[in-house]
């Protein structure tokens, strides 16, 4: 199965609270990674395996299962309710944490041997419940990331977020870009950029009536897909660049 399945639901990604998730811990030495299960008997497939969300690596799982989301949130405390060495001698923590504040998802975490493990669940609309389960090294506090690096952006742009993925034959990278131009002169600074450095144009639309705009650039085994977005008084950017190593 291919390790870069898109998903996308409704409310705060998995994504998002990872990465909020990690930057609030100090790291601490890898073991080896701790096991993870799934919760039995639910259908279980990849969203990502091995993908860098801001620099930091993630392997997410996505299930669904028959089984209530409280009941869902009852095997992994009885999973996890072994304390967790806090790093300091003698000092222990416990096992998991659980909140609900982040409303219609209801998250678990664990931190184990430098890992942290991240279940969020919501209840499915015809009964059960379905979520995401997430693994990621917690990150060295040293560790220098620059996020949209060699990807053009416009004087006063801010990269909210960057993803890298790679499968089989190809490799992937999406930004989130934002900042306060308008749409129309993001796009002259990206198509300039893009046929400027001879690529070819495949795709330059106007949609809803100037509120979107699409770009398409081709350059032999690269692919760049842009859609800018107008928002209020700035312009969201989401850029999809595509390298195939298999012609």
């Amino acid at each position: 199965m291919s390790s870069a399945v898109s998903y996308s639901h409704k409310g705060i990604s998995l994504r998002q609270v990872v990465l909020t998730l990690l930057g609030v811990f100090f790291p601490i030495q890898l073991a080896a990674e701790p096991d993870f299960p799934a919760p039995p008997k639910a259908s279980v497939e990849w969203v990502g395996k091995n993908m860098q969300l801001n620099g930091i690596r993630s392997d997410i799982r996505a299930f669904h299962s028959k089984k209530s989301l409280e009941k869902i949130a009852d095997f992994y405390r009885k999973e996890w309710q072994e304390p967790v060495d806090g790093g300091d001698k003698d000092e222990q923590l416990p096992g998991y944490t659980e909140t609900g504040a982040m409303a219609p998802w209801y998250l678990l975490t664990r931190i184990e041997d430098g890992y942290l493990m991240t279940v969020q669940i919501q209840e499915a609309d015809r009964g059960g419940s379905w979520g995401y389960l997430a693994i990621s090294p917690l990150p060295d506090k040293d560790l220098q990331i620059e996020p949209g690096k060699n990807i053009p952006k416009m004087r006063g742009s801010s990269v909210l977020s960057e993803l890298k993925t790679e499968d089989l034959g190809q490799k992937g990278r999406t930004l989130i870009v934002s900042n306060e131009h308008s749409i129309a002169s993001n796009v002259s600074f990206y198509r300039n950029h893009y046929q400027g450095k001879g690529w070819s144009t495949d795709i330059d639309r106007e949609v809803s009536r100037g509120k979107m705009h699409t770009l398409v650039f081709k350059s032999r085994r690269k692919r760049i897909n842009i859609m800018f977005i107008g928002d209020h008084n700035s312009t969201r950017i989401v850029i999809n660049a595509v390298t195939h190593s298999i012609l």
